[in-house]
């Protein structure tokens, strides 16, 4: 959270607005997913509320929710805010697989996804972290 306030209030690096192409199409699916199919697929799975893993309480989803809104942002987006979400959806995804949690399988790609994604927005802009 101190890494995002800072790149996003303090040095002004995080803004939104309207985009279209790859990345903002898969941001849009990360976002539907984490805020929408994730408790479904959660309740169809057999989870029930409270012991299933809902967005905005468990890290999961929120890690979605949070490489869509990346995905979403105008480059340049600071690298640094890609560290932790990153290394969360290698461990968290990884834990799905081995917990059998299926709504979270996507986590693991979302990672794997988002990152270059993002990085790819900036390197066609030819900005430095």
């Amino acid at each position: 959270g101190a890494i995002l306030a800072y790149v996003g209030l303090v040095r002004n690096q995080l803004r939104f607005g309207l985009s279209f192409g790859p990345a903002a199409i898969v941001g849009i699916g990360f976002v539907a997913y984490a805020a929408v199919l994730y408790p479904l697929l959660g309740i169809w799975t057999g989870h029930a509320y409270p012991e299933m893993p809902v967005f905005g309480v468990t890290p999961c989803p929120v890690t979605i929710f949070t490489f869509g809104f990346f995905l979403l942002a105008k480059p340049p987006v600071s690298r640094w805010v890609l560290a932790i979400p990153f290394i969360w959806s290698l461990i968290g995804g990884g834990a799905a697989f081995l917990l059998g949690v299926p709504q979270d399988w996507l986590l693991l790609v979302s990672g794997v996804v988002a990152v270059p994604l993002v990085v790819a927005c900036r390197s066609n802009l030819n900005v430095k972290a």
